[in-house]
């Protein structure tokens, strides 16, 4: 038969990112975890505190913990670096961003297992590495240097652009309510 045979498609080169688009590629990849990170330490301290009362139950952290290994693996592929190219200059620190996360991930649902008790007192491992990348990553792709700051305008700037015109052009504008007297 003529005209069957398919070809496979050809791989296509990666987006090489401008230095303003590869910022808000970082940012939509980490801040979602870092949302999952305040929710883990909510869940921590709740259970922390139910210690303290013999009320322990590890359900809610280590949902939190699971969902934070997933938003952490989600996160790593989006910076890899088979989907884009990164400006040279912080393609190391998004490497290094990247290999923490998957370290989270893993270390996220090892310790979502753990009975509660030693889940209250659990220290994470890594902290100091895992800041350090970001704010490597952060500096190198011009964010701000505090996380909270950046993700807090990756934030307002997602609102903004989601956000419907302001004003309706008077073709769109909702009929008025009619009062009765």
């Amino acid at each position: 038969m003529t005209g069957c045979a398919t070809s496979a498609p050809e791989p296509s080169e990666p987006e090489v990112l401008s230095a303003s688009k590869a910022g808000g590629l970082y940012l939509s990849a980490v801040c979602p975890v870092n949302a999952e990170w305040d929710r883990v330490d909510l869940e921590i301290d709740r259970l922390r505190l139910a210690l303290g009362r013999d009320e322990a139950s590890t359900r809610d952290a280590a949902r939190a913990l699971t969902d934070l290994a997933k938003a952490s693996e989600r996160s790593a592929k989006l910076l890899e670096p088979k989907r884009q190219s990164w400006p040279s200059v912080a393609e190391p620190a998004i490497d290094a961003v990247r290999e923490t996360l998957r370290a989270d991930r893993t270390q996220a649902l090892r310790v979502a297992k753990l009975p509660a008790d030693e889940l209250g007192g659990y220290v994470w491992q890594g902290g100091d590495e895992i800041a350090a990348a970001a704010a490597e990553a952060r500096a190198a792709l011009g964010l701000p240097a505090d996380a909270e700051d950046a993700c807090a305008q990756w934030s307002e700037q997602q609102a903004a652009s989601e956000e419907p015109s302001a004003s309706p052009k008077p073709s769109e504008e909702s009929p008025k309510p009619k009062h009765s007297d």
